[in-house]
């Protein structure tokens, strides 16, 4: 094994449901709203698979029926680096710091790419990785291109993904022919192979 492969949320730090009201804050919006927004940019990234900050822009405005300017996404940004960083799995930095000295480790990640450079430092893990990559840059996850980035021209045995969500994690590293742990703390998945509940499992298996 040469290269690591990390998804970010649900697996490097924690999705909390207060996030949402972080989201409505931005729109001055009430909890609904917030929720409506996340659901609409989950919609945009099925779409389209590559953020882009004015296209993102127009789309939102387009199902809010509304008119956000220009500055909407740097807001968006700044709260979710700021304050979607309420948790990360126990053991995490330990687990990481194990495996620093002996992989090359990376996070691929489903949004810009500068925003979560942030919230990993903010959450003190970035040190850790040797790049992040979001998809303002490669296609979003499960496409190939961020995952091609990463892997370049280390062979496919050396690399593993390691992400909680089958659809996007594993199906994502599938599409690439590299190995997968599915991150299954929350027990969603049923007859997965290796499938872990607890991160510090790593040691064990790597």
């Amino acid at each position: 094994m040469k290269k690591i492969i990390f998804d970010l949320d649900n697996t490097l730090i924690n999705f909390d449901s207060s996030y949402f009201e972080d989201y409505a804050s931005v729109i001055n919006g009430t909890l609904a709203d917030g929720k409506k927004l996340y659901k609409i940019i989950g919609e945009y990234e099925k779409l389209y698979h590559l953020y882009d900050e004015r296209e993102l822009t127009n789309f939102i405005n387009s199902k809010m029926n509304y008119n956000y300017d220009s500055n909407l996404i740097d807001r968006l940004n700044y709260v979710i680096s700021t304050r979607w960083i309420k948790g990360v799995p126990n053991g995490l930095d330990d687990v990481l710091y194990y495996l620093y000295q002996k992989y090359d480790l990376y996070v691929l990640t489903n949004w810009f790419t500068e925003c979560q450079k942030r919230r990993l430092e903010n959450v003190n893990i970035l040190k850790y990785f040797k790049e992040v990559v979001g998809n303002d840059k490669y296609l979003s996850k499960p496409n190939k291109d961020g995952y091609l980035h990463i892997i370049g021209n280390t062979n496919l045995c050396d690399v593993v993904m390691i992400g909680d969500n089958f659809d996007i994690d594993i199906k994502g590293a599938n599409n690439v022919k590299i190995k997968s742990i599915l991150y299954d703390y929350q027990n969603v998945y049923g007859n997965v192979q290796n499938k872990i509940k607890d991160l510090r499992k790593l040691k064990e298996m790597l």
